[in-house]
C-alpha cells in the first residue's frame, strides 16, 4: 500500500526562527545587564577619582606649609592669595606671590588640576583646586615657637580641597533605587559646589582637613630617623627632665617619676615595626603605617616630612655655633658645633693635633684630653688623625682643666671612635665634650661615664654615613647625631638623651629615655604639620542640605 508523504520544509524554518529570537532576547538581556553593570562600574570608578583628585590637592597644601616651615622661599610658587572668607565655589581673583596666611581674613588656593585630560573608557576629565585659612580661630600650639625669619611655624590651619570628576552620561547606576541612594547619585544631576543645574553631570567631593605645627627642634625628640625604626619590645620609650627634681633622680631617670614627652619621628616609615614597644610619647612617620603600636601612649600623625640637617666636619663653612664669636646669631645647623676649625678673619686657628690608632693617643698627661674652654663659643680644640681606641684594661679621662667652673671641647676623630672591653672613657663633671667622628662609633652602656648625668654635656656627631652601637648593661647618657648612620641599640642597659640617624634598631630589653631638657636648649629647627583631623564635606551650601 502506497503510504502518503507530507512535507515538512516550512518546520525548519520555524525552529530555526523560534531558536535565532530565543539567542537575540538572550543577547539582548546580556548586553542590558553588561551595559547596566559598567555604567555602575564607570560612576563608581568616578566617585573614587573625584576623591583622589581632592586628597592630591591636599597635598599640595601640606606640602607648601612644610616648605615653608623648612624656610623655602619657593614654598607658594603657583598660589594666589584672597581677601575674605573661602568660598564654597572655585576661588578666583587674588594676588601674587602668596605667602602663608597669618590673620582670620585671608586665604590662599592654587589649581592643582584646572582640567586634565586622559585616554580611555569612562571618565577622562578631572579637575580640582584647594583653599588653605587659619580656620577663623588663630590658635598656636605654643607661642613661643618661631621660624628663622620669625614668623610663627606653630599655627594651625584649615584645608578645603575640591575633586572633580566629570562623568561620561547621565544614568542611574543601576535599577535600584537604594543603590542609587547609596552612590548619591543625585550629585551628578547639579553642581552641588557651585549651584544649579549643569550641562555635563559631575561627581563633586570635598575634603577638609586641620594640620596642627608638630615641633621645630631636632632636640625635641627621643628618636629622629631618616627611615626604618624598628623595636624589640623588651623596654620602653619614655623621657624623664634632669633640670627638674620633681621629674628625675640625681639628673638620672627615674622610673617613678616617668614622663610622657618621648616623641618619635621617622621621614621614611618603610619597614618600620615597633612590637608593641611601649612609648610614652607621640609617633610621627610619613609612608607606609608603622606596624604594632598599640602602645604607643600619645597621639600617631602622618605626615612628617621634616628635613633633617646633615652633619659636617667642623672645617666646613655650615659647621657655626649660635651665637657665633663675632656675637650674631645665624642658627645652628649643628647644636654644639664651632667655627673655630676654619680660618677666622683670614687667620688660621691652631688646633692640637693627635695621631690615633689602636691605643690611646700619646698625650700629656697620658691618656688625657684636658678642656680649658670657659665658653660653648671657644672650646678648647683637638683633632684625632685616624681611630680614636681605648681597649680594654684601660681608663681615657676627658678632664677639666678649672675645676669648679664649666669647660668645653670638641675633639675630631677622622676614623672610627671604639671603646672595647673593659676600656672607658671617663669624663669630669661640668666638662661639655662634642665629639666629631668621621667613622663608625662603637660604645657600651659602662664604658662611657658621663659623671654629669647630663645628656647635653655629651655630643655625638657622626659625618657621613656609617654605624653606631651601643650595647652593654650600663647607662649612656648623651645625645647622637648622626642622620646618615644605622644605628643599634642593645643588651640590657639604657641610653638616656636623644638619638638621631638614618634607621634605628633597639633589641633585647634596652630602652631609651629621652632627656626632656635637651629641648629647652634649642638646636636647628624642624619644619612638619601633621593632620589633626580630617573629614568628608557633603553639605551642599546653596539648598543647606546634607547628604
Amino acid at each position: 500500500m502506497k503510504i502518503p508523504f507530507k512535507s515538512q520544509r516550512g518546520s525548519v524554518l520555524v525552529i530555526s526562527l523560534l531558536i535565532i529570537t530565543v539567542l537575540t532576547l538572550l543577547c539582548a538581556t546580556s548586553l542590558y545587564i553588561t551595559s547596566q553593570n559598567t555604567s555602575s562600574g564607570v560612576q563608581v570608578a568616578n566617585w573614587q577619582q573625584a576623591l583622589s583628585a581632592a586628597e592630591s590637592a591636599v597635598d599640595w597644601a601640606v606640602v607648601a606649609l612644610n616648605k615653608e616651615s623648612s624656610g623655602d622661599t619657593s614654598a607658594w610658587n603657583g598660589w594666589w592669595t584672597a581677601t575674605g572668607q573661602m568660598p564654597a565655589a572655585k576661588p578666583t581673583g587674588g594676588t601674587q606671590p602668596a605667602v602663608a596666611p597669618k590673620d582670620n581674613i585671608h586665604y590662599n588656593y592654587v589649581y592643582p588640576a584646572d582640567v586634565v585630560t586622559s585616554q580611555g573608557e569612562g571618565n577622562n576629565r578631572i579637575s580640582s583646586w584647594v583653599m588653605l585659612d587659619t580656620g577663623g580661630t588663630g590658635l598656636k600650639l605654643d607661642s613661643s615657637l618661631t621660624g628663622l625669619d620669625g614668623s610663627a611655624l606653630n599655627q594651625f590651619y584649615r584645608i578645603r580641597a575640591t575633586g572633580i570628576a566629570y562623568a561620561p552620561k547621565l544614568t542611574r547606576v543601576s535599577n535600584n533605587k537604594l543603590d542609587n541612594d547609596l552612590r548619591n547619585t543625585m550629585g551628578l544631576l547639579f553642581d552641588r559646589k557651585q549651584g544649579g543645574a549643569v550641562n555635563a553631570p559631575q561627581i563633586t567631593r570635598t575634603i577638609e582637613v586641620i594640620m596642627a605645627a608638630t615641633s621645630h627642634s631636632v632636640w625635641n625628640y627621643a628618636i629622629l630617623m631618616r627611615n626604618s625604626i624598628n623595636m624589640s619590645g623588651g623596654g620602653t620609650i619614655d623621657s624623664f627632665d634632669s633640670s627638674d627634681p620633681s621629674k628625675s633622680t640625681n639628673k638620672l631617670f627615674d622610673p617613678t617619676k616617668r614622663q610622657n614627652h618621648a616623641e618619635v619621628a621617622t621621614t621614611n616609615s618603610t619597614n618600620s615595626d615597633l612590637r608593641s614597644t611601649y612609648v610614652y610619647g607621640d609617633l610621627s612617620y610619613s609612608g607606609p603605617a608603622v606596624k604594632n603600636t598599640q602602645h604607643v601612649t600619645g597621639t600617631i600623625s602622618t605626615p612628617f616630612s621634616a628635613t633633617i640637617p646633615d652633619t659636617v666636619d667642623p672645617n666646613t663653612p655650615t659647621w657655626w655655633q649660635s651665637p657665633q664669636p663675632d656675637g650674631t646669631n645665624k642658627g645652628d645647623s649643628l647644636s654644639q658645633a664651632t667655627t673655630y676649625f676654619q680660618a677666622v678673619g683670614g687667620v688660621p686657628v691652631n688646633y692640637t693635633a693627635y695621631t690615633g690608632g689602636g691605643n690611646p693617643p700619646a698625650t700629656t698627661p697620658a691618656k688625657t684630653f684636658t678642656a680649658s674652654g670657659g665658653s660653648a663659643s671657644a672650646p678648647t680644640q683637638l683633632k684625632v688623625n685616624g681611630d680614636f681606641t681605648v681597649p680594654g684594661g684601660n681608663t681615657f679621662t676627658i678632664a677639666n682643666g678649672d675645676p669648679g667652673k664649666d669647660a668645653y671641647i670638641t675633639i675630631w676623630v677622622t676614623g672610627k671612635f671604639t671603646t672595647s672591653g673593659s676600656g672607658v672613657v671617663s669624663q669630669d663633671d661640668k666638662v661639655h665634650v662634642t665629639w666629631v667622628v668621621d667613622g663608625d662609633i662603637t660604645v657600651s652602656g659602662s664604658s662611657y661615664n658621663n659623671q654629669s648625668n647630663v645628656a647635653a654635656n655629651t655630643s655625638f656627631i657622626g659625618v657621613g654615613s656609617g654605624k653606631l652601637t651601643d650595647s652593654g648593661s650600663g647607662n649612656f647618657i648623651g645625645t647622637v647625631n648622626a642622620p646618615g648612620y644605622d644605628i643599634t641599640i642593645s643588651g640590657t642597659g639604657s641610653f638616656s638623651g636623644a638619638v638621631i640617624g638614618n634607621s634605628l634598631n633597639i633589641s633585647g630589653g634596652a630602652s631609651l629615655h629621652y632627656g626632656a631638657a635637651l629641648g629647652k636648649g634649642g638646636g636647628s629647627l624642624l619644619g612638619n604639620y601633621a593632620f589633626a583631623s580630617w573629614f568628608e564635606d557633603n553639605s551642599d551650601p546653596q539648598r543647606g542640605i546634607i547628604y
